[in-house]
């Protein structure tokens, strides 16, 4: 990958609306050049995936060469978690990982259908505990303090509910009360004050996103001029995502960011923001399908990352150390999959 120079500058409380564009003021400028460099891999493994940081240098993924190992990447070693019970490697999603190496995601036993959300417990891979009968649960965040967060189908066909396992009653699933009942609802994350990120699905595929602590429920609310609301993450009070413009057409989507204090703004070039550290610098993917992905701070874009001369390049959430995990696919599924680490040095 060749390096690229780039210049950096159960009640509903108050909505939080998304406003016009705005202007930023100027932000201090730092000059760096983003590099990838690849992750370890055991001897002879050819394909893993690298989807989730621990926001202090460690990296988290799946092997999927034919097996389907969650794997921890820190301190320039590879540490297996174990197997995960899937169809196969591609049936292993690798969602979160917190500073103390608590892995959550989910797998796909069957190709048929239906997911079931785990976390792993030191170096093993267990289920996440879910009511009898449960056709589906996936595992989505989890914050440092363990408290993880997803979603659960009680059966087939039922819509899907928005649930919590708290870090204080390991062996419990406590689905989130006060959100609109009726329609779908998934916890896309969970922030350290243990504030849930909600996205709401209506029947029709419209969506709507909600932040949920303690029963308390604010509402993200589009402009006038846009519908949909599709939060992705949440961290230190700041969430990412993207809105959808009334009126129609294949370009319609933008990326918008909202500040700790419930401000929002639309995000320069990007038809989606994906994830935001700590700091609020916030990676997306820009408009236009253009390849490659958006970093932004401070609301300015200040980088853009291209996929490279090969392959295809998916990227991971950035952490609070402003790593970005990513993995370059080269080819069809008999193809290389290089996971590897973005940084700005």
């Amino acid at each position: 990958m060749r390096p690229v120079r780039l210049a950096f500058a159960a009640v509903f409380a108050a909505a939080i609306v998304v406003g016009p564009v705005t202007t930023s003021t100027a932000a201090e400028v730092v000059v760096c050049t983003w590099k990838s460099s690849p992750l370890p891999l055991p001897a002879g493994v050819r394909k893993a995936r690298a989807t989730a940081s621990d926001n202090d240098g460690g990296y988290a993924g799946n092997l999927i060469d034919g097996i389907s190992d969650v794997v921890l990447w820190k301190n320039g070693k590879v540490v297996e978690y174990g197997q995960v019970l899937a169809w196969s490697g591609y049936g292993v999603f690798v969602t979160d990982v917190n500073r103390s190496g608590v892995i959550v995601g989910y797998s796909a036993p069957t190709m048929r259908g239906g997911y079931v959300a785990f976390r792993s417990v030191g170096t093993k891979i267990e289920p996440l505990p879910v009511p009898a009968g449960t056709y589906s649960s996936t595992a989505t965040g989890v914050n440092d303090r363990g408290d993880i967060v997803g979603h659960y189908n009680p059966a087939f066909g039922e819509r899907a509910r928005a649930v919590l396992w708290p870090a204080d009653r390991p062996g419990q699933m406590v689905e989130l009360t006060g959100l609109p009942t009726g329609n779908w609802t998934n916890a896309q994350g969970v922030d350290e004050d243990g504030t849930v990120l909600v996205v709401e699905t209506t029947s029709t595929g419209s969506t709507n996103s909600f932040l949920w602590r303690a029963g308390v429920v604010t509402k993200l609310v589009a402009s006038v001029s846009a519908v949909d609301v599709n939060a992705h993450a949440i961290s230190a009070g700041r969430v990412v995502g993207s809105i959808t413009l009334s009126g129609g057409g294949a370009d319609n989507l933008r990326a918008v960011e909202w500040d700790a204090a419930g401000n929002g703004r639309v995000l320069s070039d990007g038809y989606t923001a994906k994830s935001v550290n700590r700091h609020g610098v916030v990676v997306g993917l820009p408009r236009n399908f253009q390849p490659g992905a958006l970093v932004w701070r401070g609301g300015t874009l200040d980088a853009r990352i291209p996929e490279g001369d090969t392959g295809q390049m998916s990227f991971g959430p950035i952490g609070d150390d402003g790593g970005i995990p990513a993995t370059l696919s080269i080819g069809d599924v008999t193809g290389t999959e290089t996971p590897m680490v973005f940084r700005c040095s």
